[in-house]
């Protein structure tokens, strides 16, 4: 953790016993009279070591108030100045009363951290224009492999259509060919032998149901093995 101190050219107008009673209605961990210092600190938790991590404090002195905060490299300094700036602000808006604080002081700091920000942005602009950039890339491709897949589609879908008209045509053909089920083919072939005298003629059964021959015989086979009929060997 490393710490970083700003220092804000200011006079003290007056005691700073009524501030210290103001301040400590505002959540501070540690507020403490050092000599003719006014310090005030909050802690935020403890390290692994148990050490206290110091979220802020600010030392209210006779020409200056001085803020002090620790922030890690991971996070950054000025994402921690960012955090705080604020925070600080409000602190010597509360302080008015009893310090002439000198706005050029102030501002130079606010407008480093301004700085700072607007060199991030940028930054951040330049990455996001490259990656936008690069999803506009991968946008058009996806596009194009979406546009061949629909060109693909259509064309399985004409083939499939094909497949579907062949199909139905080769089962209407089957149809004309079969005629009839197979419990339909056994009862007609069987009430057409009993009205016949026991006899078939495969030919004339065939024509007069619109039957294929090779349809009859294999009802006839049904009808033997099955037990209705026998096959009379002359």
């Amino acid at each position: 953790m490393t710490e970083e101190k700003i220092i804000v050219a200011a006079k003290q107008k007056k005691p700073l016993k009524n501030l210290a009673t103001l301040l400590s209605g505002l959540g501070f961990t540690k507020i403490a009279f050092i000599k003719n210092v006014l310090s005030v600190e909050k802690i935020k938790g403890s390290d692994l070591q148990g050490k206290p991590y110091l979220e802020y404090k600010v030392d209210f002195k006779p020409n200056a108030i001085e803020f002090f905060y620790g922030y890690s490299a991971k996070r950054g300094k000025i994402a921690r100045l960012l955090d705080l700036m604020p925070t600080f602000l409000n602190i010597i808006q509360v302080a008015e009363d009893y310090y002439d604080v000198k706005p050029t002081s102030i501002f130079s700091q606010v407008t480093a951290v301004l700085s700072e920000t607007a060199k991030i942005i940028d930054r951040d602009a330049m990455e996001f224009s490259t990656q936008l950039t690069e999803l506009e890339a991968k946008h058009e491709d996806l596009t194009a492999k979406y546009d061949d897949l629909v060109r693909s589609g259509e064309a399985n879908t004409r083939l499939l259509l094909e497949c579907e008209r062949k199909r139905d045509e080769l089962q209407k053909k089957l149809a004309q060919m079969s005629g009839m089920s197979d419990d339909l083919l056994k009862e007609s072939l069987y009430n057409w032998i009993k009205v016949h005298g026991g006899t078939i003629d495969v030919r004339d059964f065939a024509k007069a149901n619109s039957v294929a021959v090779t349809r009859v015989e294999e009802g006839l086979n049904l009808l033997i093995r099955e037990g209705y009929i026998k096959r009379r060997f002359e």
